[in-house]
């Protein structure tokens, strides 16, 4: 897997360091090409791309005692918001790709979320804690647009009267306030919303595909005018 361009086009990180689990690495020499913006500006540009996950269980637990929740669920691995402080960077190694490029551009997406959750909540060993969404990549990243699983696993939630926790910094969140309010009026559902700053170009630095600032208040307005309970981190 080769190294990229530093400074790709809207993204945080900036080089795809070497997998520390593989022996070989390809590393790009670009020196002479340093001045020539026209010919390098392709190399710049980062296409996302997906790759079905075919995981064959979706409910996750831990034991950290700096984790406030023991449940959670990941329909997405990967996550283009590309955020430069992200915990979960290292964790795309496993998957034979980089920390850096490849964790915000390299996106796995669990297709059969929705039919795992339901099979999860149904077994008679369930004792139905909270479960925490996502814990490790946004449920709301850019892809949830297209692929909707976040939103389909909010109706599988909503239908097995299953208390839920959402930890995003998109303000698509607010697309599914039809299903939230509801959920929330029943003490079933709260968002948590990472606000990390309110200027707008050190957010394009540090997370580059989140939502704006701006975006965020606009989200805890219409979350908390709807009945959502709204933390702030």
């Amino acid at each position: 897997m080769a190294d990229r361009l530093p400074t790709a086009v809207g993204r945080a990180a900036e080089a795809a360091p070497p997998n520390r689990f593989l022996p070989i690495h390809v590393e790009v020499d670009l020196a002479h090409l340093a001045d020539d913006d026209e010919l390098l500006a392709p190399d710049r540009r980062v296409a996302t791309q997906f790759y079905i996950d075919d995981s064959q269980s979706l409910l996750t637990s831990n034991d950290s005692p700096d984790i406030h929740y023991k449940y959670s669920v990941n329909a997405y691995r990967g996550c283009e918001h590309g955020c430069v402080y992200c915990y979960a960077r290292p964790g795309h190694e496993f998957l034979g790709f980089d920390a850096g490029l490849d964790f915000e551009s390299r996106i796995m997406v669990k297709l059969k979320a929705p039919q795992l959750l339901r099979a999860e909540l149904g077994k008679s060993s369930w004792t139905g804690e909270l479960i925490a969404f996502s814990g490790v990549t946004d449920c709301y990243q850019p892809a949830e647009r297209h692929f909707r699983l976040t939103r389909q696993l909010l109706e599988v939630a909503a239908e097995a009267r299953q208390a839920i926790g959402i930890i995003t910094k998109n303000k698509l969140v607010t697309r599914d306030i039809d299903l939230l309010a509801p959920m929330a009026a029943d003490r079933l559902a709260f968002v948590n919303l990472s606000l990390t700053t309110l200027d707008a170009e050190l957010a394009r630095t540090l997370e580059p595909r989140t939502s704006t600032p701006t975006a965020k208040l606009q989200a805890i307005r219409e979350l908390t005018a709807a009945g959502v309970p709204v933390r702030v981190m």
